[in-house]
C-alpha cells in the first residue's frame, strides 16, 4: 500500500490530536448519538493535555456526516489537527471497531491505514451486445476531500473513478428472423456486429486496465457478450478477468445479490494479493538478503532507506514503543541509540505510529498482516510483529531472522492506545 496520502499529517509540526470516530447515521438517533461519542472523546482529549482550540477543529471536523448512505457496516471519521488547523480528513468506509483519541508528538492513523488496507482497485465491465458501461473504482476505500470540492480514494490518482460507455455504434445489433434465403445473411451481419462491439469494448478494457493497474476486470451482464468480450481481452487483462452473474447495464439490474458477489470476490482478490506479498517476504527472507524482520533490524533498514515495503502485525492493543526525533528516518529502540545519532531531544512513542511516519519519509509501502499478536500458530512467524522487503542489500544488511526484542520488555512502555 502506498502510504504517500498520509504525509500531511507526518508533515505537520505537532502535538497533534488524532481522532477516529464512528459518525455511522443510519437511524433518526444517529445525529444525537455521534455527538455523545464525540464527547466521549473530547473529554479523553482534555485529560491528555490538548487545548480548546484544537478540540474546537475537530468538533466540527470529525463528527461531520461521511456524504455517503451508511450501509450495514456504518462509516467512521479520522481526523488530524494541531494548533496550525487540520491536517488530515479521512472518511472510512466502515464504523471503526472503537472511537479513540490521541493528544501527542505523532498522529495515530492506524484506523485508517486498516481501513484502506482492505481497498481492492478494479474495472466493472457490464456489458450486452450493444456495447459496455466500463467503471473504473476503489472497493471499500477510504477517501479524502479534494481542494477542488468532492473526494477521491486515498492512495490512487485524482481520476481513478471514471465511467465511460464502450461499443460500436453498428445499427444491426439484434437476430431477428426475417425468412427466406436471406435469413442467414443477416444472421452473419449480426454476428459479425457483436464480435466487433465485443472487440471495440475489450480494446477499451485493455487501455484502463494499463492506465489504472486495477488488481482485476469484473465481467458481467448478458452471458453472450461478456463471453465474446472475454475472448478478446489483451494479455495483462485477461489474467486478472473474473466473471459475476446478476449484473448489467439496464437500470437497477445490479441487485443486493450482485454487490454481495462482488464484494466477496474483491475481498478473495484482496486476500490473494496479500499471500502474494507475504509469500514473496517468506522467500526474500530465506535468501538472507532481500528480506528481514524484528524490530531492530527493520529500524535500521529503515534509518539506511533500503526498505522497499514494511510488513506490520495488526495489532491495535500492542504497548511497543520507539525514540524517534524530528526527522522521519530518525528512529531507534532506546533514547541512548538516538543521542548517539545527534539528536538531541528523543521523544518515545508508539512503536506502529514511529514506523508509519519512517516508511512515508523513506518512500516506502506497507502490507498490513493481519491477525493479533503472534502465537505459536503465526504461519509467517513475523518476528516482533514487523518486518521489511527491502530495495537493495550488502554486507551491512541484517540476515535471516533478526533477534527479537521478546526479552526487552524493560525498555517497552505503554504510552497509551
Amino acid at each position: 500500500m502506498d502510504l504517500q496520502w498520509l504525509a500531511p499529517a507526518f508533515e505537520a509540526e505537532g502535538p497533534l490530536a488524532s481522532v477516529t470516530l464512528d459518525i455511522s447515521r443510519s437511524d433518526a438517533s444517529g445525529e444525537h448519538e455521534v455527538e455523545l461519542r464525540w464527547r466521549e472523546v473530547r473529554r479523553s482529549l482534555e485529560e491528555q493535555g490538548a487545548p480548546e482550540q484544537v478540540l474546537d477543529l475537530l468538533a466540527d471536523r470529525a463528527t461531520a456526516p461521511s456524504g455517503r448512505a451508511d450501509t450495514g457496516d456504518g462509516s467512521g471519521r479520522t481526523v488530524v489537527a494541531g494548533t496550525g488547523g487540520v491536517v488530515l480528513d479521512l472518511v472510512l468506509p466502515k464504523a471503526p471497531a472503537q472511537d479513540e483519541g490521541t493528544w501527542g508528538s505523532l498522529p495515530q492513523v492506524l484506523p485508517a491505514v486498516r481501513a484502506a488496507a482492505g481497498a481492492t482497485r478494479y474495472v466493472l465491465v457490464a456489458t450486452d451486445r450493444a456495447g459496455a458501461d466500463l467503471t473504473v473504482a476503489v472497493g471499500a476505500g477510504v477517501t479524502t476531500a479534494r481542494p477542488e470540492g468532492g473526494d477521491a480514494v486515498v492512495g490512487a490518482s485524482s481520476d481513478v473513478e471514471e465511467t465511460r460507455t464502450s461499443g460500436s455504434d453498428d445499427d444491426v445489433l439484434h437476430k431477428v428472423p426475417v425468412g427466406g434465403v436471406g435469413e442467414h445473411t443477416h444472421e452473419r451481419r449480426v454476428e459479425d456486429s457483436w464480435e466487433r462491439d465485443a472487440a471495440a469494448v475489450a480494446k477499451d478494457v485493455d487501455d484502463l486496465v494499463g492506465r489504472y493497474k486495477p488488481h482485476v476486470v469484473v465481467l458481467t451482464g448478458d452471458d453472450t457478450a461478456v463471453s465474446l468480450v472475454r475472448e478478446r481481452l489483451g494479455g495483462a487483462a485477461s489474467a486478472i478477468a473474473e466473471v459475476v452473474q446478476g449484473g448489467g447495464r439496464a437500470d437497477g439490474i445490479r441487485s443486493d445479490d450482485f454487490a454481495q458477489t462482488l464484494g466477496e470476490l474483491l475481498a478473495r482478490v484482496q486476500e490473494g494479493r496479500l499471500k502474494e506479498t507475504t509469500d514473496s517476504f517468506e522467500q526474500a527472507r530465506g535468501q538472507d538478503a532481500d528480506g528481514t524482520d524484528g524490530i531492530d533490524a527493520v529500524v535500521t533498514m529503515l534509518q539506511r532507506g533500503q526498505v522497499q515495503d514494511v510488513l506490520l502485525r495488526d495489532d491495535p492493543s500492542s504497548t511497543w514503543t520507539l525514540w524517534v526525533g524530528p526527522d522521519p528516518l530518525q528512529l531507534a529502540s532506546s533514547r541512548e541509540d538516538l543521542l548517539e545519532m545527534g539528536v538531541s531531544d528523543p521523544v518515545e512513542v508508539r512503536a506502529d505510529a514511529a514506523l508509519l511516519r519512517a516508511a512515508v519519509g523513506g518512500a516506502a509501502g506497507l502490507v498490513l498482516v493481519p491477525g493479533a499478536r503472534q502465537d505459536e500458530t503465526d504461519e509467517l512467524e513475523l518476528a516482533d510483529g514487523v518486518g521489511a522487503l527491502l530495495r537493495w542489500s550488502d554486507e551491512g544488511t541484517p540476515g535471516g531472522s533478526a533477534p527479537t526484542m521478546s526479552g526487552d520488555a524493560d525498555r517497552l512502555r505503554d504510552v497509551g492506545a
